[in-house]
């Protein structure tokens, strides 16, 4: 298995390979778990943790509004 990107956090590692296939790093063991069904593309990435986020603002109140 060869990894194509790293990320790490203070007590984290995951990795992803060529195929989208993401692993976590066992620092017990040291090892590479395989977390699950990687994405192999399509139209959108999978929903995880529940509903997606939405980047317009809930309200717009107080928001000046744009010069015409």
């Amino acid at each position: 298995m060869k990894l194509e990107q790293i990320c790490a956090s203070n007590n984290d590692l995951f990795g992803l390979d060529h195929d989208g296939e993401v692993y976590q790093y066992n620092f017990s063991t040291h090892t590479w778990k395989k977390l699950g069904q990687g994405w192999s593309g399509g139209d959108a990435a999978p929903e995880v943790g529940g509903k997606p986020t939405d980047a317009s603002p809930k309200s717009r109140r107080g928001v000046p509004r744009a010069a015409n």
